[in-house]
């Protein structure tokens, strides 16, 4: 009996320690478990932080440089002045060639006059000096030269250089053709000032001697913040040039109504990069030949604020601060 009882007793105790082993190995199991999904969590929550660590530090980087920008922007809006403009000469040059009597052509011609001009504004402000003499010489290098020139740092003296240039060429044409005159004369105007915005011409005019010269004129509009000029896309940003083309077509077919047809096709219009501002809106000016026969000179189609402030970029949109109001459809 004793021995019995001693049989079962240690067979219970197995049995005990066999269940207790299982409940060990079951919770290391679960607790494993929990280690590595926290483990997991933890590095997740670790690469998560260092994102938004980048994020926050490129936005902290990003504010830093705009606020530099606008104080900088800031800095040169109280700084820039009313503009004292005065209008220089850099060259005036001509000659009248003349040449002997042809006693078998009574209509041959004795004499031919040669002459170039150009002028530009001074402002007495370096970089917008500099700017207008850049855009002055632009206009007569060919696309090889411009890639060879030095357009950082043009002087009066390069300017005086091309015409002299120039001179020398329609001189030596004319008397080979012997034409009535010859001229290349360039005129810079000050058209005006508004808020960060100033505005010049420079027309450009030339005859070689044939039915007519041919005149254009390039309409420099400059923001004094940003020291550069302003153009097509600052002003109209590229989604919505097509609705502003549409509006320019508009414009100019109904211009012309009672034409058939018009000067240009709708399929060859486009949009002028030439324009300018004025106190109702924007103004976009075609070259000669463009939309028009030479008669009507260069041409110009005006869209008021009222058709435009909502393709306009937000710094030109105009406000109440323009005097630009608008009104509830029913009134």
């Amino acid at each position: 009996m004793k021995k019995s009882l001693f049989a079962m007793f240690i067979a219970t105790t197995f049995m005990i320690s066999a269940c207790d082993d299982a409940n060990l190995s079951q919770k290391v199991i679960e607790t494993e478990k929990q280690f590595v999904q926290l483990q997991a969590d933890y590095k997740k929550a670790q690469t998560d932080l260092t994102t938004k660590e980048n994020e926050l530090n490129a936005l902290e980087a990003d504010y830093t440089k705009l606020s530099a920008e606008y104080s900088e922007l800031q800095k040169h809006t109280a700084s820039f002045p009313t503009l004292q403009v005065e209008i220089t000469k850099l060259i005036d040059k001509s000659k009248t060639l003349k040449f002997p009597k042809d006693p078998k052509d009574e209509f041959a011609r004795e004499e031919s006059k040669v002459s170039v001009f150009a002028n530009t504004a001074i402002t007495h402000i370096e970089w917008l000096d500099q700017l207008l003499l850049q855009e002055l010489l632009k206009l007569y290098l060919t696309k090889d030269e411009s890639e060879k020139v030095n357009l950082t740092a043009v002087k009066p003296q390069d300017i005086v250089e091309r015409f002299e240039k120039i001179y020398q060429e329609l001189e030596k044409d004319a008397k080979e053709y012997k034409p009535f005159a010859m001229e290349e004369s360039a005129y810079t105007q000050y058209l005006g000032q508004r808020n960060h915005i100033v505005s010049f011409t420079q027309s450009t005019y030339s005859f070689t001697g044939g039915a007519h010269g041919m005149g254009h004129t390039n309409y420099l509009n400059i923001d004094t913040n940003k020291k550069a000029l302003i153009t097509l896309n600052d002003v109209i940003n590229e989604k919505n040039q097509a609705k502003l083309k549409a509006l320019l077509w508009d414009t100019y077919s109904s211009e012309r109504s009672g034409e058939a047809p018009l000067f240009v096709e709708k399929k060859d219009f486009r949009i002028s990069d030439n324009f300018y501002f004025n106190k109702d809106g924007i103004v976009f000016v075609y070259p000669v030949y463009e939309l028009g026969p030479y008669a009507e000179g260069e041409i110009e189609l005006a869209i008021n604020y009222y058709q435009l402030n909502e393709l306009l970029a937000p710094e030109f949109k105009q406000t109440e601060k323009d005097g630009f109001y608008t009104f509830p459809e029913n009134q």
